[in-house]
């Protein structure tokens, strides 16, 4: 009923700004929220059914004696459930612990940064996609190669922790720590022309996406994460110009209108879309998917595709793999990582192999 709520009130908002097209709207944004809805109900399975789809990965154990900092997002109400959480299951955590409150954008980096240098051995980021990218940079940026990055779900989107099969059970996630138990996986990096250079986690993106997490993060979210990214993605497709974009790599090049450029460690973007079935934290190079001119319709066409983790047999859909990726355009060409806009290119685009120490239980090794 819920779902049914918020397609009637976006209904009537798309109605008051045109009425012409409100019917069109309305259409789109029922096949959306059902398939949205099948997602929301069974989050939790998902999560566990790709826990046991995940490709091996070597295991380490954390040494003794070690201390461990949560980082919340402190944005919304997932804030005080985390906190609610953590203090009814607090006593099943081992070792020396500090919790801390994000207030700002850019805070979960500089906290992760200062964290890292005053001896913490393990950073556990307690948000979503863009917390973890904030506590990897800020790690990135300490330059202490030892630190352990864990995550509990807690944001809008969650879709590193699909990848990884990462419970939103907090007693599961106290075990992992007193266990310590960690898997090295891959950084992506962007580098600018300016020399700056930023750390990905899940995914980097040119085209589409960058417009959709910018609507995204402008939001107020009430509508949930599912219908608030179906809403943006929507609402992208009917205002976003295609870019023209050359793409440059050691063993492939490739050059034309590009509605989205993904290059990708884990599988999910977009709270739950499987757009790179193949990518994997712990292989040697991206999974690079190109999404070339394609409409609306095509889209809503094969979404159900894209929730079960199929590849896309469509004549504008291409698969490659690169370590390492120049792209260039004549146009102005934003880019956008782990739900977060970077920065506008040229750019380059690297893969680190087993650049991050990822919290991860025995059953995992």
């Amino acid at each position: 009923m819920t779902y049914l709520r918020h397609l009637v009130i976006i209904t009537l908002v798309f109605t008051i700004i045109d009425w012409s097209l409100a019917s069109f709207y309305f259409i789109i944004l029922f096949i959306s929220s059902v398939t949205m809805l099948k997602v929301a109900e069974c989050s939790e399975r998902r999560l566990l059914f790709h826990k046991r789809n995940l490709y091996p990965m070597p295991g380490v154990r954390i040494k003794k004696g070690s201390k461990t900092a949560f980082i919340v997002n402190g944005r919304g109400k997932n804030r005080l459930r985390f906190l609610k959480k953590f203090e009814q299951h607090k006593s099943l955590l081992h070792g020396e612990f500090h919790v801390v409150t994000t207030s700002f954008v850019g805070h979960a980096q500089r906290l992760a940064e200062e964290m890292a240098k005053d001896g913490f051995s393990n950073i556990i980021a307690a948000g979503g996609d863009g917390t973890l990218h904030e506590v990897a940079n800020g790690v990135s940026n300490a330059g202490q190669t030892d630190i352990v990055i864990g995550l509990f779900p807690n944001g809008t989107a969650n879709d590193y922790a699909r990848t990884m099969g990462v419970s939103t059970n907090i007693a599961h996630l106290f075990a992992q720590i007193n266990q310590g138990h960690f898997t090295p996986v891959n950084l992506g990096v962007v580098h600018f022309a300016d020399d700056q250079k930023k750390t990905f986690v899940n995914i980097a993106e040119i085209g589409l996406g960058v417009d959709v997490v910018q609507r995204v993060n402008r939001s107020s979210r009430w509508l949930g994460p599912n219908t608030t990214f179906a809403t943006a993605i929507i609402q992208s497709f009917l205002s976003y110009k295609n870019r023209h974009i050359l793409v440059e790599t050691d063993d492939w090049n490739w050059e034309g209108l590009v509605n989205s450029f993904v290059m990708a460690n884990g599988r999910f973007f977009g709270s739950g879309l499987c757009i790179a079935p193949e990518a994997s934290p712990v292989s040697t190079d991206l999974s690079v998917v190109i999404i070339c001119d394609i409409s609306i319709k095509d889209y809503l066409k094969h979404l159900p595709k894209l929730k079960k983790g199929e590849k896309l047999d469509h004549p504008q859909v291409i698969y490659k793999r690169a370590g390492k990726l120049k792209i260039t355009s004549n146009e102005t060409l934003g880019i956008e990582a782990d739900g977060e806009f970077l920065g506008n290119g040229p750019v380059t685009v690297s893969v680190e192999p087993k650049a991050l120490n990822f919290l991860t239980g025995s059953d995992l090794i």
